[in-house]
């Protein structure tokens, strides 16, 4: 035989291959031949602040939000979470809600979603006496929406962080109670939550004026990882207390702190000042980055946030004529990768102008590559372009 014969051979083997395999492709089930999902359709809304909450005929109402912190569900919809408030409770008509949650197709406008204790408020039984719950935080774990807040009174000796998991963003609700306190960690006024994955590890950021604690959690989020006994010697301080033993001084630390790591840095933010002197409030958000989760966090003059000789950190957003108490923030990306600031305020020339509601505004970056609003003040009755997001199937946005 000649080497054509075995060349022409060769082929005739690739050719029936082909044919087999492409014979066995068109014959698979359905099933096997998934519909390629369609790319997803983006809106934008525009807004104008102080942001409007619903209710469920439509009709707009004041809602005191404070703290608030949002996260976006499988289904596209983003939820708020913050501290209780009095609200239109769905069906069940006005009410005080421990931890109510809020729903939003487009994040400018809200409407009440579910709660996180309605009918289980004897979970709260672990804090101290009429403890309120305040300043959550929500992150997805697997499968699962992990919901920490913090249980305090004013002037509590001993607040303390507990956790709940939810099958979704709205429930229903497995509470695990106290996941540490004051006197377990060693963090003086343990409020003021943030969880945050490093890597793949699940973290927990807590304080309040008297230095910024981190620790590991368990896989599940729903304890920590080192175990309450051996807690105190596994708190890293991400920004020292620089008061000591000294009394509270509002101006030269911080709380509602929130972490987020953007262009290999990571930049941690927490407020500053007054936030319950209603029009007089001095609430304002300061930035600091590091090379590292754990710090040293620093200003673009180059000093620690704790520092007395330097600016303790930039200003993000800070109260003037209109807006008062701007502060304790959350930070949300939305679906086109823009960044934007959630934060509660005084409306200064508002009907309810004695409790707190709720702002958002883009954030942009400086020069030094450092977060902050345009003009550090909160946009007010401007109409303004919102976040871009994924359109919802049968939604007005």
């Amino acid at each position: 035989m000649n080497k054509g014969f075995f060349k022409n051979l060769k082929i005739s083997v690739v050719l029936i291959g082909f044919l087999l395999f492409s014979c066995a492709q068109n014959n698979k089930k359905p099933e096997e031949n998934p519909i390629p999902e369609e790319p997803k359709q983006y809106v934008q809304t525009h807004y104008s602040n102080p942001l409007k909450v619903h209710k469920l005929d439509g009709n707009e109402y004041f809602v005191a939000i404070c703290d608030p912190d949002i996260i976006q569900g499988d289904d596209d919809y983003w939820y708020l979470y913050c501290t209780n408030t009095q609200c239109e409770k769905g069906k069940l008509g006005m009410g005080f809600d421990y931890g109510p949650i809020f729903k939003s197709a487009n994040l400018v406008d809200w409407v009440y979603a579910g709660s996180v204790f309605e009918g289980h408020t004897n979970v709260l039984s672990w804090g101290t006496k009429d403890a309120g719950v305040w300043a959550p935080s929500v992150i997805k774990v697997g499968n699962k929406y992990n919901y920490y807040y913090s249980l305090s009174t004013w002037g509590d000796e001993n607040p303390g962080i507990g956790v709940a998991v939810g099958d979704s963003p709205v429930g229903p609700w497995t509470h695990y109670g106290k996941l540490l306190d004051s006197k377990s960690s060693g963090v003086r006024n343990s409020i003021d939550p943030q969880a945050i994955y490093i890597g793949e590890e699940l973290y927990l950021v807590w304080g309040s004026f008297f230095g910024i604690g981190a620790t590991k959690l368990t896989d599940d989020g729903t304890e920590v990882f080192y175990g309450l006994e051996n807690l105190k010697d596994h708190v890293d301080f991400i920004v020292e207390n620089n008061r000591g033993d000294k009394g509270m001084d509002i101006d030269v630390n911080f709380e509602g702190s929130y972490v987020i790591e953007h262009d290999g840095k990571y930049f941690y933010m927490g407020s500053q000042g007054t936030c319950l002197d209603g029009i007089d409030s001095t609430y304002r958000v300061k930035v600091g980055s590091s090379d590292s989760f754990f710090g040293p966090y620093k200003g673009t003059d180059e000093k620690v946030v704790t520092d007395s000789e330097g600016n303790y950190g930039d200003l993000v957003i800070g109260p003037d004529e209109n807006v008062a108490g701007t502060g304790h923030h959350t930070i949300v990306k939305d679906n086109a990768g823009d960044y934007w600031i959630f934060y509660h305020g005084f409306d200064i020339n508002g009907e309810n102008n004695k409790e707190r509601t709720l702002f958002m505004d883009k954030i942009s970056w400086n020069s030094y590559g450092f977060p902050y609003v345009q003009n550090k003040k909160a946009s007010y009755h401007e109409d303004l372009l919102g976040p871009i997001v994924y359109k919802i199937e049968g939604e007005k946005q």
